[in-house]
Formats: C-alpha cells, structure tokens, sequence
C-alpha cells in the first residue's frame, strides 16, 4: 500500500506541474504578431483575432508598409460599414492597384496632363493664335486667289521726317512749292549688263529708282518692271487692293504701286524658272505740290538723300542684313526685304515736308558705296543745276572704281517765282528736257 501511495503522488505532482506550465503558455499574438517562444504568426489568409488590445499594441505589418495616400484613400463609410471580418478578407495588393488619378476626387476639376509614355511628338507642338490680318497658307501659295476686300498682309510703314509734316493739310489750289529733276543710269567700269531703272514723271511729282538682282536677265527684267507698274499706276490714276487706313491717301496710292509691281515681279518669276528668285529694291518719291508733302515709298537698299541748308542726311534706312545687326563682308550687304521675292513685301513710307532749296537725291547703291556722303555732299552743293549734278556724281563713281550699275535723280525743290528763274538760267538741254 505504501508503494501504490507512492507511486499515485509523484503522478499527481506531474499531472499538476504539467497542468501549470499549460495554463502559464502565452498565447499566439493575431495577423502574424510574434510571441515568445517559437509562437507562429497568422497567415495571412486567416481571419485575425478582433481584440482591441491586439489591434492597437501590434500593427500588422500589411498594413503598415502601405503608404498613407494608399490606406486613406477610401472614404470612411466604405471601411466602416462591413464586418471587420469582411474587411480583412481582402488581400492588400487589391487594395492599392487602382491608379492614383481614380483615387483621387479632384482630378475631374483639372485638365489632362501627358504621361511619359504618351505620344512624345506632341511636346514638340507649338499653338499659335494668329491675328486676322495675318496671311493665310492659301494667300501665300495662290496669291491671285486673295479676297478682294482682304488687305495685303504686309504693311505700309508710316515714318515723319519732319514734325509739321504728319497733319495732312487741305490742299491748296495754287501749289506751295515746284520741283525740277534730272536722272540718269549708268552701266559702271565693271558690269556687263545694266539691271538698274528708273522714271520720272513729272506731271504727277513722281521720281522712282530700282536696283534689280537675281536670275538670268531677272534684274534687269525685275527693275524694268517695277518702275513700269508704278508709272502706268499714276498714269491711269488706278491702284488695286484697299487703302492704307493708317497713312494719307496719296501715301496709300504709292504704296499701293509699289504692291502691284511687287506682285507682277513675283508672278513674273513664278512662271518662268530662269527668273526664280529674282527681286529689286526700289525707292520712289511723290512729291504733292499743292500739300507741300513729300510721300517715300521705300524697299531694299537704294537710297534717297535730302539737303537742307547745305546739310546731307540720308532719309530711308537700308534693309540689309547689316541692319538687323549682322556683320561680316560675305553677309552684312545681303538685302532682307526686296520687291518681287514674296507675295507681298513691306514697305517704309516716308513722309516729310519739303522746303524751298531742298534738294533730293534718289540713288541705286552704285552710287551710294562709291562716293562717301561727303563727297555727294559737296557735289551738290558746288552744283547749281539738277542735271550737271548728277553727270559729276556718275562721273565722280566710276572714277572709284564702278563696281556696280550707277543710276540717281535729283529733285530740286523751289518756290514757284525761283522755279521759273531757274528754268531760264538752265543748260539749253536741261531746258529741253
């Protein structure tokens, strides 16, 4: 008996030690939280434990490793409404696989912006609002099909030379001033041909010199034909397209010519291959006896002078490369606006107020690179009539060497009694002409 009673209390004392160490087991913490021991996390297929103790002391590490935006881009409602068993069905990559901009509420109220891998060749657009007075495509490749109402999309450039001159005075019926010219051309020491022109037509004050360039024959054909459009212009008091809004009508006119030859010269060149790219610069002069005006029409680098009270100053600017800041001897001379080159071409329109004893001198830049201004300045103040002026500075250039063709005339501006004088007191050849 003694053994038995033995034996039941050391498998009593077992039972209970073994009963303790149970009891005393920590238990296994929920949604993969480790415990002591060798205690195993939740899978994450398994539904965790929904204590709140464990849910606030351990985040689970799904989670967590989520950024932010991620876990707080559902709204409230949604987490709030279904089971947390439900809730933490879902695996954590559905969660975060819809894109950021179906995330967001806002990204209605902003416009589309390009991701990287969207069509690169956009990036390389650019917009461009274009004003009404612009040139359509169609103007520029049909330019005989342009609207008649529609206005030459190049402008007339009004410039003043003179503060009195820009009030458009009513025209008086006995003229203010008269005006006598002289012009002449010449071939030069070193050109085989002549492609400057020029014409004066006295009964409408016009005086107009073109320096042509380009093309086989196409300088001589593009100056001849320039001075021709502008005087038949005159003639037949007929000028095509709308006025010039911005500057006085006989202005408008001559710009207006210089348009119409502009256009001739350039569909003169389109239809024959021989003269493609040929052009002229042109300067032309209206003097308005009975407004006391002087309109200048302007384009390329001839030149009009004016002398007043024994002072030269040159009165148009050259449209060279020069002028736009370019230098160098291969480059710095070449024209940037000419006539007859484009559909249309821009134009400086000069104005001034001629005074008695002025003097002005229209020239190709034959002249012009020839003889420093100095020396056409003592040339024509040495001078006393229009046509020995212009034989010394035709002489005078050639003397220099005569690089180009020569070409100039010369408008003396006198009171109507002078005038008259004058006229008596000229060479009988002058007198003649």
């Amino acid at each position: 008996m003694q053994l038995w009673t033995a034996i039941a209390l050391v498998l009593g004392v077992v039972l209970v030690g073994a009963a303790g160490f149970l009891l005393a087991r920590p238990k296994a913490l929920p949604s993969g939280g480790k415990g002591e021991g060798k205690g195993e996390g939740v899978k994450p297929g398994d539904a965790p434990e929904a204590t709140a103790g464990v849910r606030v002391s351990s985040p689970a590490p799904e989670r967590t490793s989520k950024p932010v935006p991620e876990r707080a881009s559902k709204p409230a409602p949604e987490r709030t409404s279904k089971p947390a068993s439900e809730r933490s069905s879902k695996p954590a990559p559905e969660r975060s696989s819809k894109p950021a901009p179906e995330r967001t509420s806002s990204d209605k109220l902003l416009p589309k912006i390009a991701e990287p891998n969207e069509d690169e060749d956009d990036s390389e657009l650019t917009v461009i609002t274009l004003s009404p007075k612009m040139p359509r495509l169609s103007d520029l490749t049909n330019d005989d099909e342009r609207e008649e109402e529609e206005h030459p999309d190049a402008p007339a450039k009004p410039i003043v030379v003179d503060d009195d001159a820009a009030d458009d005075e009513p025209t008086r019926a006995s003229p203010f001033i008269l005006v006598s010219a002289a012009g002449q051309t010449d071939k030069g020491q070193k050109r085989k041909n002549n492609e400057d022109s020029y014409v004066v037509v006295d009964e409408h004050g016009l005086f107009v010199v073109a320096d042509g360039m380009g093309g086989y024959a196409g300088g001589e054909i593009a100056s001849a034909l320039t001075v021709e459009v502008i005087e038949k212009a005159f003639k037949a008091q007929t000028f095509e397209g709308p006025a010039y809004e911005n500057v006085p009508r006989r202005g408008s006119e001559l710009a207006r010519s210089i348009q119409m030859a502009n256009k001739a010269v350039f569909e003169k060149a389109a239809g024959d291959p021989m003269l493609k790219g040929m052009g002229t610069t042109v300067v032309a002069a209206r003097f308005s006896l009975n407004k006391q005006r002087l309109y200048l029409g302007h384009v390329g680098d001839s030149r009009c002078y004016r002398l007043r009270e024994g002072k030269l100053e040159q009165i148009t600017t050259d449209h060279t490369m020069a002028a736009l800041g370019f230098t160098g001897p291969a480059f710095a001379h070449r024209l940037n606006r000419a006539v007859g080159t484009q559909p249309s071409v821009e134009i400086d329109l000069i104005i001034g107020r001629p005074r008695p004893d002025d003097a002005y001198l229209l020239c190709s830049d034959g002249l012009s690179k020839m003889v420093p201004d100095e020396e056409l300045r003592q040339i024509l103040v040495a001078t006393k009539h229009p046509q020995q002026a212009i034989d010394q500075l035709i002489t005078r250039a050639n003397e220099k060497g005569g690089h180009d063709n020569i070409t100039a005339i010369l408008v003396c501006v006198k009171k109507p009694a002078e005038y008259i004088r004058s006229l008596r007191e000229a060479p009988p050849a002058e007198q003649a002409n």
